[in-house]
Parts: C-alpha cells; sequence; structure tokens
C-alpha cells in the first residue's frame, strides 16, 4: 500500500499552497471560479455556480510522457485503407472574405447603422447570462439581468433597418424574374454550400472523381434576420455561421457582427449542372445520370480488392456560384436542376 500526503495552507484571500507528494501547488479563486496551479505543471480552471451543485473543470498545460514507439509491421490488408488527405493535392478553401470587405460605394450608412444593432444585441444577451449567472450567488446582480433583458427587447424593436420598396411594373417584373431562381433553389430537398475542392491524385480511390469536395447543409428562409425587415420579396442563405441575403436591389453578407453589402452590379452569378458521386442518401428530386463504383479499377469497373466495393449513384445536381471582386465566394450545390 502507497503512502500518500497532502497539505493546504491558506494564506488569506482565496490564496492556497497545496504540498503533496508529487510536489508544491497553489490556487487562487473566489465564490463561483478558481484556477489552481498542480504539482505536475497543469493549471485546472473551475467555474461553477453556487447553490446549484452545477460545475465545469477545464485544465490546460498536461506535459506529454515521452515514450518508445516502434513502427508496427503491415501486411497486405484485404481492404486497404486509404487515407484522404494522402490521395489529394492543390485544396482550395471556399469562402468568403470578411463581410466589412465586401462592401459597395453608397452603403456604407446603412451598414453602419446595421452593425451597431447587432454589436449592442450582443452585448445585451452577453450581458444578461453573465449577471443571471453571477446573480445565483449575489442576488443584486439580477437586478441587472433583469435590465439586460430590457434593453435587448428595446434594441430589437428600436435597432430596426426597415428596407422597403416600391415598384413600378417594369420594375416589378425585373425583381421577380431576378428573385425566381433562388425561390426555386430553396424548394431543393437538399442543398449544401462547398467549402473546400481538392484534385485527386489516383481517381482508383475517390470512385473515378478527379476532384473532391466537402460540402455543409445549407438552409433557406423568406424573412430578413434582424435587424432587417423589408415588404420585398427576399431570400436568405444560411451558410453555417454566415447568412446571405438576396433582396431585390443588392446582396448582404452577415458574418456574426460584421455586414457586408453589395449592388447587383458588383456581383457576378451563375447556375450550371454539377455531376455528383453521392455517398450518402439520393435526394427524391435529384437526377441519376449513371453509376460508380466506391474503388474502380483502370476500366471503370469495380476493383475487386475491396469487399465492401458498393455502386455509387452518379447525381445532376445544380450549382450557384455567387462572386464579386471584392471577396465574395459561395458555391452553394442543390439538388433539383430544374429551376428554369
Amino acid at each position: 500500500m502507497g503512502l500518500r500526503f497532502r497539505k493546504s495552507i491558506n494564506l488569506g484571500g482565496g490564496f492556497k499552497i497545496n504540498l503533496s507528494k508529487s510536489g508544491i501547488g497553489y490556487s487562487w479563486g473566489v465564490k463561483g471560479f478558481r484556477v489552481t496551479k498542480t504539482a505536475r505543471g497543469t493549471t485546472r480552471r473551475t467555474t461553477s455556480i453556487p447553490g446549484t451543485g452545477i460545475s465545469y473543470v477545464s485544465e490546460s498545460g498536461k506535459k506529454k510522457r515521452s515514450s518508445t514507439h516502434t513502427p508496427a509491421v503491415h501486411s497486405q490488408p484485404q481492404n486497404p485503407q486509404i487515407v484522404e488527405d494522402e490521395n489529394t493535392y492543390d485544396t482550395h478553401e471556399i469562402k468568403n472574405a470578411v463581410a466589412t470587405e465586401i462592401v459597395s460605394e453608397g452603403l456604407e450608412d446603412m451598414l453602419a447603422s446595421a452593425t451597431t444593432a447587432l454589436k449592442l444585441r450582443k452585448i445585451s444577451i452577453i450581458s444578461f447570462w453573465v449577471t443571471l449567472i453571477l446573480g445565483f450567488g449575489t442576488p443584486i446582480f439580477l437586478l441587472f439581468a433583469v435590465a439586460s433583458a430590457v434593453a435587448f427587447f428595446v434594441i430589437k424593436k428600436k435597432g430596426i433597418i426597415d428596407l422597403s420598396y416600391t415598384f413600378e411594373d417594369e420594375q416589378a417584373d425585373i425583381v421577380a424574374e431576378r428573385m425566381a431562381p433562388l425561390h426555386k433553389i430553396s424548394q431543393s430537398q437538399k442543398i449544401w454550400y462547398l467549402t473546400q475542392t481538392s484534385k485527386v491524385v489516383d481517381k482508383k480511390y475517390s470512385a473515378g472523381a478527379s476532384n473532391l469536395v466537402k460540402r455543409e447543409r445549407c438552409t433557406t428562409s423568406t424573412k430578413l434576420p434582424f435587424p432587417f425587415k423589408t415588404n420585398a420579396n427576399v431570400m436568405v442563405f444560411s451558410l453555417g455561421s454566415e447568412k446571405l441575403l438576396f433582396l431585390p436591389d443588392k446582396l448582404l453578407v452577415i458574418q456574426g457582427t460584421k455586414i457586408g453589402a453589395l449592388n447587383y452590379s458588383d456581383v457576378t452569378t451563375s447556375v450550371e449542372g454539377y455531376r455528383f458521386i453521392e455517398e450518402e442518401e439520393v435526394p427524391r428530386d435529384a437526377s441519376i445520370v449513371g453509376h460508380t463504383w466506391k474503388y474502380v479499377n483502370k476500366q471503370g469497373g469495380p476493383d475487386k480488392r475491396f469487399s465492401d466495393n458498393r455502386q455509387l449513384p452518379i447525381c445532376l445536381y445544380g450549382k450557384m456560384i455567387v462572386k464579386s471582386e471584392s471577396g465574395l465566394n459561395t458555391a452553394i450545390v442543390f439538388s433539383n436542376i430544374d429551376i428554369q
């Protein structure tokens, strides 16, 4: 049985020295938060809500143990394991520039007002949760939480940027023609946005594809997010943490509290067919134009070295590319190719 030794010396002010068999450590903190420097050289941070039993602990700075590693010798497996990164090259990220750089001349004042509203709303939300948590230990902070909640609703009402439109018949037709394809895309069963594209070294391991892409699901809405509202027909594409807002006369880009805006004269949009080897469930509205195999041989047939080699459908999707010289670079893929 081993001998354990531990002693804690309280120096006041929330500061303690901890003596143990492993060495000397120390800790400092106040009610609800404590930082501990352990004898092993790690830093542990403990955050808690007093009186609830809820706490969160994180530890950093742990030293890695050195070890002797003997490379394993592998025989040729029945199903060779392919590492995707080793079979790709010339990788490019598909992403937009910082929203504040994507701005057309003449839209700066509107963006300044919208940015202020977003920042004030974010501050009110953070203030509410911080003061609410602190209020469990010190009730006076609950008053600040109430004040933050009131501020949130005031900002939500007063910070609105109203984009009202009035169209003559000819203008209305132009706007309808511009928005119709976007609404058609939004009706697709599945919509994605591309985040990365790479060229393939050996197509044998990529189902015969010469390029590999990474994609994420995209959602759509016909309602503008805060701080905007409008009486016009609009379309919003949510791409992860950012949004593209297609308005009758301009395109807005929202990234957190950063906003960009472009006149359509500064935007290039193209729509094209896009052949995609689908490994997931095929959308009901997709067109299947062929088949291939997960692992293909030189003749295009199945590589029989792989026992899990399944047949994959080749789908014809649509792809909308939206770009600008100021840094807008978005590729949206949708399952229904018929957007006319």
